[in-house]
């Protein structure tokens, strides 16, 4: 039995407009479904007419547009042509541009991220909160390197391991508003964010998104130094 349950909404979106623009011949055959980089199960389909399989795609892709999404795949570097995953650099520049209220983001290096900042700067600029929580070895040239715009500045926060203790903050995370969780491998910096593999997480969870928001908290282990 083909199920449309198994096909990414990205996918889902390639067949409807493959249906609508004429690109996809009828009825579906394997062959044509592949140069779409769709599964060539779909083909199964056939059964329906055009206009049927129209409105059933169409329906779906409705729902799944009104429901919540609990996770979204994001990714840098080369991808596959059927991928459902979403750009590193646009998820964090929409988180960024999304914010209303607060910003949490936890990272290890920043080098040459003036580009990769700038939205949360701008989102500064609108009044909301940000906070930074950075490894010590960013800590030093932050201001100069990563965050180079000057006022209104965000709150900067170092990790400090105890005495003796060699460890560093090697997180990478973003959360927005106590609802959005972003926790992804890049670093936030221009390679992480556009040449390397890197591989992400996108959840709209308000429960997630207040748990890791407590393990980040100033305190002995993360120093302020704005």
């Amino acid at each position: 039995m083909v199920t449309l349950r198994a096909v990414s909404t990205n996918g889902l979106r390639a067949l409807f407009d493959g249906l609508t623009s004429g690109r996809l011949t009828w009825p579906l055959s394997s062959f044509s479904l592949q140069l779409e980089g769709l599964p060539a199960s779909l083909s199964g389909l056939a059964h329906l007419d055009r206009a049927a399989l129209i409105t059933v795609v169409a329906a779906v892709l409705a729902e799944r547009a009104a429901a919540p999404r609990p996770a979204e795949l994001v990714w840098t570097g080369p991808d596959q042509r059927a991928s459902s995953a979403r750009d590193t650099a646009v998820v964090l520049t929409e988180l960024f541009e999304r914010a209303r209220n607060q910003v949490l983001l936890a990272g290890f290096a920043f080098d040459h991220a003036d580009q990769v900042l700038r939205p949360l700067w701008e989102a500064r600029k609108r009044g909301v909160e940000v906070r930074l929580f950075v490894d010590a070895t960013a800590a030093a040239a932050f201001q100069t390197s990563a965050w180079p715009f000057g006022p209104p500045l965000p709150e900067v926060f170092v990790f400090q391991p105890p005495a003796g203790v060699f460890a560093s903050l090697h997180a990478k995370c973003v959360v927005v508003d106590q609802r959005w969780c972003f926790v992804t491998s890049a670093n936030f910096t221009n390679r992480g964010q556009s040449r390397n593999i890197e591989v992400g997480v996108l959840v709209d969870d308000a429960e997630l998104a207040v748990r890791i928001s407590a393990q980040f908290q100033p305190g002995p282990s993360f120093l302020s130094v704005s």
